[in-house]
């Protein structure tokens, strides 16, 4: 009989395992959790293994073995583009939340980060994404860590960049808890982004899309497959 429980992979976003496992592997793969949170960010995307081992930093063989485990224990949805191997969350077994603020692993960031989003959104012009990235994104952030946010905007980089400075240095004065953060907002055009894809691809794959639209889906999955 199985018996379905929750893990946690970050703050406010959890994954259905049925019990007992298929594979107890499962339990013991040193890139498993990374690759399921890679998969839950990007759960509306397909990766081949290539495509998991540039972007998580493990051999392709690891890779293999470990959406073996997976696959086993139904938390991965496979498909084959010829001779290409992908893979998907299953997203039937993802509970995630409605804000995605709660997905940010370090709770004391929510607040200085949806202020500044809230901002960025309502003061810059033609917004299409921003994206929380570096270590507040990873959940290894400490008191002396900026909030690093990346925001993608249709055009006019530098006047939007002018606006998030302005913005970035009222951010600062804050108080969030008592407590006041430093931020750095990076602003870039939709123009922009194929003469910067290769650097952007470390942003968005270890960041968390905070606000984002149609048009950023699409950038991202170029980004994310090295189409860009």
């Amino acid at each position: 009989m199985k018996t379905d429980t929750n893990g946690t992979l970050a703050d406010g976003i959890q994954i259905s395992i049925d019990l007992p496992l298929q594979d107890d592997r499962l339990l013991s793969g040193d890139a498993t959790a990374d690759i399921l949170l890679f998969l839950t960010r990007h759960n509306d995307e397909s990766f081949s293994m290539t495509d998991l081992a540039d972007a998580i930093g493990y051999t392709r063989p690891t890779i293999t073995k470990t959406v073996d485990t997976l696959s086993k224990n139904d938390l991965v949805i496979e498909e084959h583009d010829g001779p290409r191997r992908l893979v998907q969350i299953n997203r039937d077994r993802l509970t995630i939340p409605d804000d995605p603020f709660l997905g940010i692993p370090q709770s004391e960031f929510h607040a200085p980060v949806q202020d500044a989003t809230d901002q960025l959104r309502t003061t810059l012009d033609d917004v299409l994404a921003v994206v929380l990235y570096g270590s507040v994104a990873r959940g290894e952030a400490d008191r002396r860590s900026d909030i690093d946010l990346w925001v993608l905007v249709r055009e006019d980089r530098a006047s939007n960049q002018r606006q998030a400075n302005h913005i970035r240095q009222s951010l600062e004065e804050e108080t969030f808890g008592g407590d006041r953060y430093a931020f750095d907002i990076d602003v870039e055009a939709l123009q922009g982004i194929p003469t910067y894809a290769e650097e952007l691809q470390e942003i968005i794959h270890d960041g968390i899309a905070v606000y984002q639209t149609d048009e950023f889906d699409t950038v991202r999955s170029m980004i994310l497959h090295g189409d860009g």
